[in-house]
């Protein structure tokens, strides 16, 4: 069965509009405007979520819907607005998500990084749906940080998909 509409939009929210901002609000040293609205174009394209099948009505719906909910919030107006996921958003997706209990945070502060070969596309995107719902968030396409470790059953996966080959996790204590 595949996912709501809500879930397509949270997943988006959580995934998709966090690296936009990076890359419109950063433009590195040295590199023209032009280059780097180029390369947000990329980003865009990049997004694995298609909202085109729902008319624009469904999706004002299901956002003012979910914004009763209180798993999304909005800042400004019309075509100005921001939508944004909320903390109770992110928990909402998290528990549709995974089926397995979360480790407590244990104060130390991890960075997944991971190189999937292009050919396995869709796992790379699976990767990243797991490590959202295990609280982490990205820093780009393929780093992330978290304050809890990852369970025991999402490392398994990851074995038996063999992408732990491909998989790098480094500890920080602060």
């Amino acid at each position: 069965m595949g996912k709501s509409l809500a879930q397509n939009i949270l997943e988006h929210l959580l995934l998709c509009v966090p690296r936009l901002a990076v890359s419109a609000l950063f433009v590195p040293y040295g590199q023209g405007l032009g280059r780097s609205l180029r390369e947000m174009e990329k980003i865009a394209a990049s997004c694995p979520h298609d909202f085109s099948q729902y008319s624009r009505g469904t999706v004002s719906v299901t956002l003012q819907r979910m914004k009763k909910k209180k798993l999304v919030s909005i800042s400004g107006a019309n075509r100005g607005a921001i939508w944004k996921i909320t903390q109770k958003g992110r928990s909402h997706f998290r528990n549709a998500e995974t089926d397995f209990g979360l480790p407590p945070e244990d104060g130390k502060t991890r960075v997944f990084m991971f190189d999937v070969p292009e050919d396995r596309k869709g796992e790379r995107n699976w990767l990243r749906r797991e490590l959202v719902s295990c609280d982490y968030t990205s820093l780009q396409k393929s780093v992330y940080i978290g304050k809890r470790p990852l369970p025991a059953t999402l490392l398994k996966e990851l074995d038996g998909r063999g992408l732990l080959e491909h998989v790098h996790i480094v500890s920080l204590e602060i």
